[in-house]
C-alpha cells in the first residue's frame, strides 16, 4: 500500500531535523502507538497496542510504499481488536489506511527517549535488558580500550549517531536501572 499520507509528517520531521517521531491512534477502542523512524534505511514504523503485550514493525520503502502487516500480525491483531477477519468485517487494507488518516501533519516536538524504541526492537539488539541510555564513554586515540555497542547504536538511535560513534570512538552506554537513566542527547552536543 502506498502511504502517501506520511509525506507531510516527514517533510516537517526534515525540516526540524528529527529522525524520531511519535503519535496514537485508537482502533475499535483499543488504543495504538507509533513510533517513526527516519533514520534507517528502509524507514521504520514501531506498532505498539496500548495495554497488550504485543507490537510490530513495517519497513516504509521508497515512495511511500508501507510493507503489509505479516500474517501473524493481522490474526493477532484481529484477536485483540474483537474482530472477525474478512472483507465485510475485518482487513489489514482497512486497519492500514485508518491508521494512514490518523498520521498527523507535523511533528509532536516530543524527544523520543531510547527506552521507549528498545521494547520493539529487543530481538535484534544485544543486552535488551540494558534499555535506558545512561551516556556516553569517549575514547582517545592513544587509549588501549575502542568503542563497543556499535549494533545497538546503530539500532536504537540511527545510522548518523552510529557512523559519528563510530568515526569518534565513542560508544553508547546503557542500564537497567531506571534510576540511572539520562534523557538521550546527541555525542556531538555532549
Amino acid at each position: 500500500m502506498k502511504l502517501e499520507e506520511i509525506k507531510p509528517l516527514l517533510s516537517d520531521m526534515r525540516k526540524n531535523n528529527v529522525t524520531k517521531d511519535k503519535f496514537t491512534f485508537t482502533y475499535n477502542q483499543v488504543n495504538f502507538e507509533v513510533i517513526v523512524l527516519i533514520d534507517c534505511k528502509p524507514f521504520e514504523l514501531l506498532f505498539g497496542v496500548v495495554g497488550h503485550n504485543f507490537s510490530f514493525i513495517l519497513n516504509l520503502y521508497p515512495g511511500f510504499q508501507l510493507q503489509n502487516l505479516p500474517d501473524y500480525v493481522f490474526f493477532k491483531l484481529c484477536e485483540i481488536l474483537n474482530l472477525k477477519p474478512g472483507k465485510d468485517t475485518f482487513t489489514s487494507f482497512a486497519f492500514l489506511k485508518y491508521m494512514a488518516s490518523k498520521i498527523p501533519n507535523q511533528y509532536s516536538r516530543v524527544n523520543i527517549q531510547p527506552h521507549e524504541i528498545i521494547p520493539y526492537k529487543v530481538k535484534d539488539i544485544p543486552d535488551a535488558e540494558k534499555k535506558y541510555f545512561c551516556g556516553w564513554k569517549m575514547y582517545r586515540e592513544d587509549s588501549p580500550y575502542s568503542a563497543k555497542n556499535f549494533e545497538k547504536t546503530r539500532e536504537i538511535l540511527g545510522e548518523s549517531t552510529f557512523i559519528f560513534c563510530k568515526e569518534h570512538n565513542i560508544s553508547s552506554c546503557w542500564t537497567n536501572e531506571v534510576e540511572k537513566r539520562k534523557d538521550y542527547t546527541p555525542p556531538e552536543i555532549i
